[in-house]
């Protein structure tokens, strides 16, 4: 009920500050879809800009907007408005089987049979078949209502097979929908194709865009974790300082969970500087009630100082973390670290020392055996008058040879196997990287 009455508070709103020619129209008339649709694009801005209420009335809405769409009668397109709005729907989380519906029953030529067989090629996953007809089509659409969402489907489309046009298409989506879910998806879509390209000097600045304006989407986790992969991979041109330059734009709780995120992966990668840095940094970030937070920054500083501060004092400090400041992922990790840590400083078993004697004895029997093949090979040509029967003879013996081999090897991949068993128990705790 809350969410119908927030659409009829909402679409009412729109209704006001119509014509008074269009306001009179829908009062004796079912919405038209023009302006249900606009009023969804102002739900969707408003669940950008963190108001997370709004999730569920834009569902709600996607549903009402569909029914509008199936039951109106085709002559309702004749209104270009109209026209657009199905399209926006349609590239705005809409249902691709209602596209499909209003295409096939369009005989008057309303929609532009290029952008329908676009969509719904691209809804349907083949937007890999629509590359060409993309590049001739989003310019001519350009400052129209559909223009920004079509050089965002047209971006995502060809961000594989052409990042240059791409960002293109990205970046006009950004400039003709500014403050809008276009431009925060093309900011923080540009943001991933320029990190996995490497190309920092342009991932940067949008980075600063994303942060100084949609920080409080819901899909700013996306641009997290995005951005902890720049900084781990381009640490040249991510030093600390600039890491820290592009996260003050970002409020303190915000920061503070990204540098966990940081230290949290650059731990499991034993990269100590950045680790240290992004701890500390989350560490001041906090405030002393702050005790999961604190205890996340405790846990990954003390991964990686293992090495140098003294394996007992490190596990003596990350082993009274209480369970319950920790996720079930960090508590395996603890986990993990004190079974290396335990590895580390106990003794060597017998099991690891005769690893190393077959290691051993297995490469020296293998160079003899290998010596014994040469020596064969090498003395073959000479026996061109050899008796009948020779040839069969000398492959039965290499044949027992190599078998003998084959068994040797087995047996020391065995033990091998069994020596690494631990190591790869440790290897599946760690396989887990997002906080």
């Amino acid at each position: 009920m809350r969410c119908v009455a927030r659409f009829c508070m909402v679409l009412a709103l729109s209704v006001s500050i119509a014509p008074a020619g269009r306001a009179a129209e829908v009062s004796g008339d079912p919405v038209p879809p023009y302006k249900m649709v606009r009023t969804l694009q102002n739900i969707q801005d408003s669940v950008i800009a963190g108001n997370l209420d709004d999730v569920e009335m834009q569902r709600y809405l996607l549903d009402e907007i569909d029914k509008r769409l199936r039951s109106a009668d085709s002559s309702i397109f004749d209104d270009t408005r109209n026209v657009d709005a199905a399209l926006i729907y349609a590239m705005s989380g809409g249902n691709p089987t209602t596209l499909d519906l209003l295409a096939d029953r369009d005989v008057a030529g309303n929609f532009d049979n290029r952008i329908t067989s676009i969509l719904r090629r691209y809804l349907n996953g083949r937007g890999g078949t629509t590359l060409m007809q993309l590049k001739e089509v989003v310019p001519e659409y350009r400052n129209t209502p559909i223009g920004p969402y079509l050089e965002l489907i047209g971006a995502n489309a060809l961000m594989e097979k052409d990042p240059v046009t791409a960002l293109r298409f990205f970046d006009w989506a950004r400039l003709e929908s500014p403050g809008s879910i276009v431009e925060e998806a093309a900011l923080r879509r540009s943001l991933s194709l320029t990190s996995r390209r490497g190309d920092t000097a342009k991932a940067l600045p949008y980075a600063r865009r994303y942060a100084r304006r949609f920080m409080n989407s819901p899909y700013a986790s996306q641009f997290a974790d995005i951005f902890v992969s720049l900084a781990m991979d381009h640490q040249k041109a991510l030093p600390p300082e600039e890491i820290t330059a592009v996260l003050s734009l970002v409020e303190r709780r915000r920061q503070r969970e990204i540098y966990l995120r940081l230290a949290r992966r650059s731990a499991i990668s034993g990269d100590k500087k950045l680790a240290d840095f992004a701890a500390n940094e989350a560490r001041r970030l906090s405030e002393k009630g702050d005790t999961s937070q604190l205890a996340l920054a405790e846990l990954y500083s003390g991964l990686v100082n293992i090495p140098t501060d003294g394996v007992d004092d490190v596990l003596d400090r990350i082993s009274t973390i209480p369970d319950q400041e920790l996720s079930p992922k960090d508590r395996f990790l603890r986990q993990a670290a004190e079974i290396v840590a335990q590895e580390v400083v106990g003794p060597p078993s017998e099991e690891s020392l005769t690893q190393v004697k077959l290691d051993m004895v297995n490469k020296e029997y293998r160079d003899s055996m290998s010596g014994s093949e040469v020596n064969s090979a090498n003395t073959t040509p000479a026996t061109k008058d050899a008796p009948k029967g020779y040839d069969n003879q000398n492959n039965g013996k290499a044949d027992t040879r190599k078998q003998a081999l084959d068994v040797r090897i087995g047996e020391v991949k065995n033990f091998v196997g069994l020596g690494r068993s631990k190591l790869n128990d440790i290897d599946a705790l760690l396989s887990a990287e997002s906080p």
